[in-house]
């Protein structure tokens, strides 16, 4: 680490509606560059860049993003957590700041990540969940979604899941976790944890889940998939504004505070 400086870890919360994703590109308005920008206010107008867990896309949002980066602030963890809850905008918060090992990497560290796509399932549709929540009045073949989300489990080729934008060595991940719940009456949610994901992953999953639910497709049709690859077979991509990162875990975290356990 160069100079006085030191790398700490930003655990961050976000309403993904009007950031262009996570990271930087240029015009845009994205989590990345507002958390660079008021680090940099911080830092004394230096240059700072984060790494973050996760390449959220435009409209996804988060509850447990994390990122790091170098920082040369005297400023301890405490007083630096507060500098920035009085900068960032309403709708980006921190939520934690630690000083970590400079080996710590927020995406090549991390060991599981679990996010959530919610469904408003009231008849008429609540305006205060447009932003968060995908609505979805109903299912009627919950049994065969519910057997279609038993197959997924385990270490496979998500090929047939991945977005088009998917630029990795491998497309084989672990999923571990994949099931609906209801949440009271009008709400529900898929949970998924995974030791990493494919772009468009998630979103790929709950559309073809909801062409299961709705009888459109048989629920074997998730092993087609998964057999061929084939990107084609699935449903659609369903929209990002219903997605949210829950949170990351690294080694030393607790899995019990994990949410989808």
């Amino acid at each position: 680490m160069s100079g006085s400086g030191r790398r700490v870890r930003l655990d961050l919360a976000y309403d993904g509606t009007d950031f262009h994703g996570w990271q930087v590109q240029p015009g845009e308005r994205t989590a990345q560059g507002v958390v660079e920008e008021a680090l940099s206010r911080i830092d004394g107008d230096r240059p700072v860049r984060v790494r973050g867990a996760s390449r959220t896309d435009a409209g996804v949002h988060a509850r447990g993003q994390v990122c790091d980066g170098e920082v040369r602030t005297a400023l301890d963890d405490e007083a630096l957590l507060e500098r920035l809850a009085s900068i960032l905008p309403e709708d980006l918060r921190p939520v934690r700041v630690r000083t970590v090992p400079e080996a710590f990497h927020s995406r090549k560290s991390a060991v599981a990540k679990t996010y959530r796509y919610r469904l408003d399932r009231s008849p008429h549709g609540d305006p205060l969940l447009s932003r968060t929540t995908l609505r979805v009045p109903r299912l009627p073949d919950r049994d065969s979604m519910e057997a279609a989300l038993g197959m997924l489990p385990g270490r496979r080729d998500w090929a047939g899941f991945a977005g088009a934008a998917s630029e990795v060595e491998s497309t084989v991940r672990s999923l571990e976790v994949a099931r609906y719940d209801d949440a009271g009456a009008a709400r529900g949610a898929f949970t998924f944890r995974a030791d990493g994901f494919l772009n468009h992953m998630v979103r790929n999953l709950v559309g073809t889940l909801l062409e299961i639910a709705r009888g459109r497709f048989a629920p074997e049709r998730i092993a087609e998939i998964l057999e061929s690859g084939d990107r084609a077979l699935a449903g659609p991509t369903a929209p990002a504004r219903a997605l949210c990162l829950e949170r990351v875990f690294y080694p030393e975290d607790d899995a019990a505070d994990d949410p989808a356990l």
